[in-house]
């Protein structure tokens, strides 16, 4: 475990940068903020002012930047490093969101192809999932030691998120849904939710965990305590990412084989919207498969911004309305994003 402060003249290469294309601007209603996107193969994380959609600050990363994850109110970003299969896949970087400077890194030393992260409330640890051992760990921010390690009842245990006072992951190879105690006082609960169960999110209440088959076209939501099946919406394709509204009511699914962004009736268990982010790119010349895949919603829930990986932006998408408002210019394969309400400076 190592923590590496990094040097003034590596981080002179974080200013701010031009966009290739001309920005467009926020549409009315939407809040002002940065978008972070972690593009993987320009191993580089964007800073995009959520207001004019310029990049204003340019991240340098390791191998293979998979996701990012924001502190309570959004000024510090977590970035994990996915490596490549030889590794090595265990360092995460902190950027301060107003800045776009690393302040510092970590090495979660022992461990490869770590993926999901989440900040635990105070912000002091991060809950990371370990892909290889199906664990989740505990990790400090500041010295990257392993406060505990919980197992996930499960393979190949891919992304994590937090609800009430759970964590909930997705074991890939095993399609279920698992609730972990981030103390490790409670035992691992670990429920059947289809196959190749790789996206997840807990509601705010941390009573459920809903999850997509990325083989059926399913997304299936699942009570943490007794394996409860509560929805079972059919129709997709390859749900990939989810998300709930903070008020519980929506969730909201990224499919990337249909071009389409999904929002639910959480109670209902209905679709609400199918939201063609195809036709979108279509009709603003950017091509017809845009594959959006990773995404995070505004604090609002109103939001989302959705990770358009094969055209290289962000859609920035009214889930209320049911359409894509806008583009904006990313990196060579955006992939994990998140939107913090903290502006640079």
């Amino acid at each position: 475990m190592t923590t590496r402060i990094l040097a003034s003249a590596l981080l002179a290469a974080f200013a701010a940068l031009p966009l290739t294309a001309p920005a467009q601007g926020a549409s009315p209603g939407e809040p002002a903020g940065t978008i972070l996107v972690a593009n993987m193969n320009d191993n580089t994380v964007w800073l995009i002012d959520a207001a004019t959609g310029a990049r204003r600050a340019e991240v340098k990363t390791h191998i293979a930047p998979h996701e990012v994850v924001l502190s309570a109110g959004g000024a510090i970003a977590a970035v994990t490093n996915y490596g490549l299969q030889q590794g090595p896949g265990n360092l995460v970087q902190f950027v301060d969101v107003a800045t776009g400077a690393v302040t510092h890194e970590i090495e979660v030393a022992g461990y490869q192809r770590l993926h999901s992260a989440a900040f635990l409330p105070g912000d002091s640890l991060l809950a990371m999932s370990s892909e290889r051992t199906g664990e989740v760990l505990i990790v400090g921010v500041r010295d990257g030691a392993i406060r505990r390690t919980l197992k996930s009842g499960g393979r190949a245990t891919h992304m994590l998120s937090l609800g009430g006072k759970w964590i909930y992951v997705a074991n890939i190879v095993d399609g279920t849904v698992s609730r972990v105690d981030p103390n490790g006082v409670d035992s691992t609960r670990t429920w059947p939710a289809g196959s190749r169960t790789e996206g997840v999110v807990a509601t705010p209440d941390g009573l459920e965990g809903w999850t997509g088959s990325m083989d059926a076209g399913v997304v299936t939501g699942v009570r943490g305590d007794n394996g409860q099946v509560v929805a079972r919406i059919e129709g997709l394709k390859v749900p990939y990412r989810l998300a709930v509204t903070p008020d519980g009511a929506t969730i909201v699914v990224s499919d990337p084989e249909a071009g389409t962004v999904v929002t639910i009736d959480r109670k209902a268990g209905t679709i609400i919207h199918s939201i063609d982010i195809n036709a979108a790119s279509q009709a603003a010349g950017l091509g017809t498969a845009p594959s959006p895949q990773g995404f995070m919603l505004s604090p609002d829930g109103r939001w989302a911004y959705v990770s358009a990986n094969a055209i290289k932006r962000v859609a920035i998408v009214d889930i209320v309305a049911g359409e894509v408002v806008r583009f904006v210019e990313a990196g060579n394969a955006p992939d994990g994003i998140a939107f913090s309400p903290v502006t640079g400076r």
